[in-house]
């Protein structure tokens, strides 16, 4: 293959219906069954535990079926960090409302992926240029991801290993939009200066 046909291949494609951005699709989806379930924990905590976890196996297929059957499209480098925020932002609402989780911590989690949606949303208007989630990003969804699931099983209650769960949630939380905000922050230096 040449030079300019591998270039080509690795470019986005226009495509919507394909089955990395069903995935994606579908994860955003789930948060419904999810959130009805949250009414009864007690009696659904395996149903919530299993939508919780086949959410996460979505996040971590969509991306590898993109990249290694069909090539990644326009469309799913905005969907699948989108799934993933719809989830995790609806069901900790729910889970607030439910009292399983404290306020606080939502409110930082919801305000973390408003500033992060909304800085990436400035920077493609600015530059054109859409930033994907890092690995630092997806260890903070994972480990919130941990508290929930703990939340789920414990109605709340706390321990050693929930307060260690949310120390470690927190600094990644901190850690990984500061790292978003630096990233927008040159980038948007980078195309002040060639213009």
């Amino acid at each position: 293959m040449s030079k300019k046909k591998k270039q080509a291949s690795s470019q986005p494609s226009d495509r919507i219906w394909t089955p990395s951005n069903m995935l994606s699709f579908l994860r955003m989806l789930l948060v419904i069954p999810f959130a009805l379930l949250l009414g009864n924990t007690h009696e659904n905590q395996l149903y919530l535990a299993g939508i919780a976890l086949f959410a996460y196996v979505t996040d971590l297929l969509d991306g590898w079926v993109a990249r290694t059957f069909e090539g990644e499209s326009r469309l799913g480098r905005i969907i699948d960090p989108l799934a993933d925020k719809v989830f995790i932002i609806v069901a900790v609402l729910v889970m607030m409302i439910e009292e399983l989780l404290p306020v606080w911590f939502v409110l930082i989690i919801v305000l973390r992926d408003i500033v992060i949606f909304a800085g990436g949303v400035y920077l493609k208007k600015r530059t054109g240029i859409l930033v994907q989630s890092t690995m630092l990003g997806k260890a903070a969804v994972v480990s919130i991801g941990l508290v929930i699931l703990w939340s789920l099983f414990h109605e709340g209650g706390t321990n050693a290993l929930y307060d260690l769960l949310m120390v470690v949630s927190l600094a990644l939380i901190v850690v990984s939009l500061y790292k978003y905000g630096e990233r927008y922050v040159t980038l948007l230096r980078q195309h002040g200066k060639k213009r």
